[in-house]
């Protein structure tokens, strides 16, 4: 494994153009998608109290929050476009580098748009009653659309990345604000029991568990909820003044959206008990149509749509900017660094990746289908690049210069006990999902052989 520095790349003509408030948009957006309408269901499969409910959404999002911050001492260093990439390559070489954004290319953000846009077509269709036929359609249309917007320009796309969410933050704001302010009716006769029957929840499921197994499964749906606090490092190079934007966008974009799901979780608990919660698999729509009756369910489908909306155009314009660093450092086909002249936007690889999640849309059955191909392998490179820091610092002493002027707070408990915690996560996703996860990460492998046969056929 390399651990020298590597070389630089050559330029690649994207503008600091990103402000804070974008990039602070994109971080929180990127999280927020439909996570905070679905994951409190799944956890209440696993505990039956509302106090350790919200303890697990904290303790999450603490977790979360220490790989945010390991992350931004590295986004400091190295604020250049391509995110986890360029921490891995300055880490651990051009090998684990290409692996990475081989798998990135190929599995993590073609599955995670294909993914969240399946959510999206779902509850658009949903919201104007379109017929099951059209989701494809749409899910196509919606890719496309962003895809073109992006292309356009990275204004145009963080600009969107901050319009939807604002919209989203706003219309959970008014989601809590009705749970709490407004009065609610009770279940359906027989909905609840009907709903519980459909999951084969038993009120007493999260009990029959020792405590602690039961909140290390719970753990799982809530980290997912909170993935994507790494995505506004990706664009790290169009960011203005990224030693002040990158930590205060990372940091406390995550810290808003802490607060965010546990307000919104008190909210549900407000209007449901923990075992209705545990029953209904869109908690969200259930709690909207007790305060609102039809409208409540209908607007929060309204809600969804605009919120896993904004999340794709946050993965689309995320995704291409490491295969635009990759064809710059000469680890991919020179064409994909390509920069429209005019535009400043990475054109092909924006295409290449609106191609593949369309594919991957195509080929999908459901959500869970297509998102256990990325999650596991997502968290992997979360544990590399994390480890990077270490690697960091060892220079750091060896030079005796700080790379970055952030420092990490209570280092090195925050980085070990993020590792410690991904480490955990994959071997339970592996555990539970089976062949789906197993595929991504095998397909992350396949990254060192390309690797090594790309730098031979080069050196030839």
């Amino acid at each position: 494994m390399a651990l020298a520095s590597p070389a630089p790349r050559q330029d690649v003509e994207l503008k600091r153009q990103i402000g804070l408030y974008a990039a602070t948009a994109i971080t929180v957006g990127n999280i927020v998608g439909s996570g905070i309408f679905k994951s409190p269901n799944s956890v209440a499969q696993f505990l039956d109290s509302v106090p350790q409910m919200i303890a697990v959404w904290v303790v999450g999002g603490a977790l979360s929050l220490c790989g945010s911050l390991a992350l931004v001492e590295l986004a400091v260093a190295h604020p250049r476009t391509g995110g986890l990439y360029v921490f891995i390559r300055e880490g651990f070489g051009d090998a684990w580098a290409f692996a990475f954004g081989w798998a990135n290319l190929w599995v993590i953000k073609p599955t995670l748009i294909a993914a969240i846009t399946m959510v999206f077509a779902e509850y658009f269709c949903d919201a104007l009653h379109l017929p099951a036929a059209v989701l494809l359609p749409v899910g196509w249309a919606a890719i496309l659309l962003l895809t073109g917007i992006n292309v356009l320009g990275v204004k145009q796309g963080a600009g969107t990345a901050s319009l939807f969410t604002t919209l989203k933050v706003l219309g959970i704001v008014a989601l809590c604000a009705a749970a709490f302010a407004l009065p609610h009716t009770g279940a359906a006769p027989a909905s609840a029991g009907d709903a519980a029957a459909a999951t084969g929840y038993p009120p007493e499921a999260g009990a029959a568990r020792p405590l602690i197994m039961a909140l290390v499964l719970a753990m799982i749906p809530v980290l997912f909820a909170y993935d994507g606090w790494t995505d506004s490092t990706y664009v790290g190079g169009e960011i203005v003044n990224p030693g002040r934007n990158l930590p205060f966008a990372i940091v406390w974009g995550t810290v808003l959206v802490i607060v965010i799901y546990v307000v919104t979780n008190l909210a549900y608990f407000r209007v449901l008990t923990p075992q209705e919660v545990a029953a209904y698999p869109v908690v969200g729509a259930e709690a909207m149509r007790r305060i609102l009756g039809h409208w409540g369910s209908r607007a929060l489908a309204v809600l969804v749509a605009v919120s896993t909306f904004g999340t794709v155009n946050g993965a689309i314009l995320t995704g291409p900017r490491v295969t635009l660093a990759m064809a710059a450092d000469g680890m991919l086909w020179r064409p994909l660094a390509h920069v429209d002249p005019r535009r400043a936007s990475p054109d092909r690889a924006l295409w290449v990746q609106a191609a593949l999640s369309c594919l991957w849309l195509w080929v999908a059955r459901s959500f869970e289908d297509v998102s256990g191909w990325f999650v596991t392998t997502m968290w992997l490179f979360y544990g590399v690049t994390t480890a990077a820091l270490f690697v960091q610092r060892h220079r750091e002493r060896q030079a005796g210069r700080r790379l970055s002027e952030y420092r990490t707070p209570l280092y090195p408990l925050t980085p070990i006990a993020f590792i410690i915690v991904t480490v955990a996560i994959i071997a339970s996703d592996l555990s539970s999902t089976g062949l789906r996860a197993a595929a991504g990460v095998i397909i992350a492998a396949l990254g060192f052989p390309v690797y090594f046969a790309w730098r031979r056929r080069r050196a030839a």
